[in-house]
């Protein structure tokens, strides 16, 4: 059975320019594979293909289209949920103590509430670290040569 296509309506130079340059190189997964899907769609491939590329239901694509269609955004709106235990200074802190003792996190966990005051769980704390060892090892670093 043939399905309908459902295309972008229009897309002006600057929404093109921004969306690969979001396909290329923003950090949110969701963002990247919603651009590829607006620029495919652009280019005309059908909704069936475009949902096989991206590995999502052929209604999840029409969604995102008819959202671009609409107001022009692929970002995620912010979620209500629960506020951290640990303020910034204290997550740092809980960070540096995590990583001085890696191989008994109950010793950790006392020395974090000792420094801060507030109990914690070993969930947290292992977010937490899991957390700040994905930031370090995905950044980018320029280095120059000299000569």
């Amino acid at each position: 059975m043939n399905m309908p296509n459902k295309f972008v309506k229009t897309l002006f130079d600057k929404d093109y320019q921004k969306l690969v340059e979001n396909y290329q190189t923003s950090s949110n997964f969701r963002v990247r594979n919603r651009s590829q899907a607006i620029l495919l769609s652009f280019q005309k491939y059908a909704v069936d293909e475009i949902a096989q590329i991206c590995r999502v239901h052929r209604t999840t694509i029409c969604i995102w289209i008819d959202k671009w269609n609409a107001h022009q955004k692929l970002e995620d709106q912010e979620r209500s949920g629960r506020p951290p235990i640990l303020n910034l200074e204290e997550q740092k802190k809980a960070i540096e103590i995590g990583l001085q003792n890696p191989k008994f996190p109950h010793r950790q966990l006392i020395e974090i509430e000792r420094a801060t005051g507030k109990e914690i769980s070993q969930g947290t704390l292992k977010r937490m670290l899991k957390k700040r060892l994905f930031v370090e090892t995905n950044q980018v670093r320029i280095v120059e040569k000299d000569g």
